[in-house]
């Protein structure tokens, strides 16, 4: 894989200083410097090209509208790029006197949303969603005059930053239930580990084992045509043990094609495509492909399904139902003596079954359709300014922002110069390492969504969070985004920056996980339950201080990570 996308290593914290001269931070607005700004390495953990700097303000433009839609709260989000890194800041907006009655009232909001969830999701959003998403994938760029696609091109990131809004308004409801079904439970069951709670919402019919019941529909066609499914297996190591398309001068879809069954099984592939192929970004980087826009991400991990079949996601998903429930049981017995608390789970229980769903549901609904539809229209933009002599490759686009897009449509000029000067920058700030926090020292704290950060003193021991139970043993496969997906083997233990459910393919095949962020309601440990996949997150450095192969032992009980 190549491009812009292309990773090679985390940075580790030696590779570079964090002082304010190796890290400059020029503030935007006067009141910058007195805001607690915190990188956010869980969605963006590298250095972001120049437009996908602007997708992320963009992005951050939607934490605002639910605070004033949902009451008119004065809560405030700001988000910044600062060479080449996320930054978030919030502002609450409060005086001492009014800060503990606001928060009740926003707390009361997420409760109140979380009962309409089911209806604001089926009537309003899902619908809005697919409208939004489709002006995006329908407007005629290579057709339009100049001054009618500089104005879609506007209307187009209009429509981003509208998906994000619905985003923040959506995900209140869901996020809270579970918090609050996690406070019920820990009381009731004292010295439960972090992530026992959620199990309890384990085993739902879903957007993500819907995603994995087409791939192993793709996967059964595939082991049908024997020409088909030596391909993929050669490609994906299976055959040989070796690296994944070493050799490989073509796409994949080009030598299917040519093979006996090859035109029907792609056939097959287009139509799972059209349903999922908004997956397969990594994270929040607009310089990520879509598996639509890259099949061949997907197809090499449909080889690693071929080469090592593994458990039915049906049979798997029945079998977590059956442990949530038996968990539920054992709440009930425990709450048989105290009638409103009982109750009161019930309530919760239903709720967080019906909504809970929703904390992924609305990643691939929103966070993967959104940044996989902006950057194909985005590419087909670039393609028209090459065409145009205006860039040497349709994918030097990322290295402009959306203005200076915009004014190049209007009037086409050469940009081969100031490309080259930012392709030459963003690789020095991929040799960065960002400090975690610039601006005023935040106050101490820590939620169930990005999770405590542990400091071990052991030199062969990690410290995170227990997400998801289990204890596993096998090699460490550090896997820093889509082009290391086809080096994970049965077995493998995922170490990587945070995931989301592009990762779906890769959950089945791996032993263990072990994320750098996140907590027991992150989009990491949310999946690998779903997978019953032990994990541990939140380790804080685990990519930089477990080397690739090295053979690791997970508890993803009690979180702790062994180097063996």
């Amino acid at each position: 894989m190549t491009g812009p996308y292309q990773r090679t290593a985390l940075p580790k914290p030696e590779d570079s200083g964090t002082t304010p001269e190796a890290f400059p931070t020029p503030w935007e607005d006067d009141a910058d410097p007195s805001r607690s700004w915190a990188w956010d390495d869980m969605h963006m953990p590298f250095a972001l090209t120049p437009l996908a700097a602007d997708y992320v303000r963009a992005l951050g433009q939607g934490f605002n509208l639910a605070p004033q839609l949902f009451g008119g709260f004065p809560q405030r989000w700001h988000a910044r790029v600062w060479n080449g890194y996320a930054y978030f800041a919030h502002d609450a907006n409060t005086t001492e006197d009014t800060k503990a009655d606001t928060e009740a009232r926003w707390l009361a909001v997420h409760r109140e949303r979380a009962e309409v969830t089911t209806a604001y999701w089926a009537d309003e959003v899902l619908p809005e969603l697919k409208g939004l998403e489709s002006r995006l994938r329908t407007l005629p760029v290579e057709d339009l005059a100049p001054t009618q696609l500089a104005a879609g091109w506007d209307e187009a990131w209009a429509a981003v930053r509208r998906m994000w809004e619905l985003h923040f308004c959506i995900i209140l409801g869901p996020y809270q239930i579970l918090e609050d079904l996690a406070d019920l439970y820990e009381k009731a069951v004292p010295g439960a580990s972090p992530g026992e709670s959620l199990r309890l919402v384990q085993g739902t019919r879903n957007d993500l084992l819907d995603a994995e019941l087409g791939i192993e529909r793709l996967a059964e066609e595939a082991a049908a045509r024997p020409a088909i499914r030596q391909l993929l297996a050669a490609q994906a190591g299976g055959e040989t043990g070796g690296d994944h398309g070493s050799a490989r001068t073509r796409p994949i879809t080009d030598e299917i094609r040519e093979l006996p069954g090859g035109p029907a099984f792609l056939v097959e592939l287009d139509a799972f495509l059209a349903r999922h192929g908004h997956l397969g970004q990594a994270f929040d980087d607009l310089a990520l492909p879509s598996w639509a826009e890259a099949p061949d991400l997907l197809l090499t991990q449909l080889g690693m399904h071929l080469a090592r079949p593994p458990e039915p996601a049906e049979a798997r998903r029945a079998r977590l139902a059956a442990d949530a429930a038996s968990l539920a049981d054992g709440v009930r017995v425990r709450l048989a003596t105290q009638p409103e608390t009982l109750q009161q789970f019930e309530h919760l229980l239903s709720l967080a079954r019906a909504i809970g769903p929703l904390t992924e549901g609305h990643n691939y609904w929103i966070d993967r359709l959104a940044q996989a539809r902006i950057r194909s229209l985005v590419m087909r933009v670039g393609q028209r300014l090459k065409t145009d002599r205006c860039l040497a490759d349709a994918d030097d686009i990322l290295f402009l922002t959306r203005d200076e897009i915009r004014d190049l449509i209007l009037t086409p000029r050469g940009t081969g110069e100031l490309v080259a000067m930012r392709r030459a920058e963003h690789a020095t700030q991929r040799t960065l390492t960002p400090p975690r926090e610039v601006g005023r020292a935040s106050t101490p704290g820590t939620d169930r969504f990005d999770g405590e950060r542990f400091t071990s003193t052991e030199p062969d021991v990690l410290r995170g969070t227990g997400a998801s139970a289990g204890v596993v043993r096998g090699p460490a496969r550090v896997t820093l985004g889509p082009e290391d997906f086809g080096r994970i083997r049965p077995g493998d233990i995922i170490v990587c920056p945070s995931s989301n459910p592009s990762w779906v393919p890769v959950f089945v095949v791996a032993a263990g996980l072990v994320t750098n962020t996140g907590g027991i309601l992150s989009h990491a440990a949310v999946v690998a339950r779903e997978f019953g996949l032990p994990a541990v997150v939140g380790t804080g450095d685990a990519t930089s201080r477990i080397a690739d192969g090295r053979m690791i032992e997970i508890d993803g009980a009690t979180g702790f990570v062994r180097l063996l």
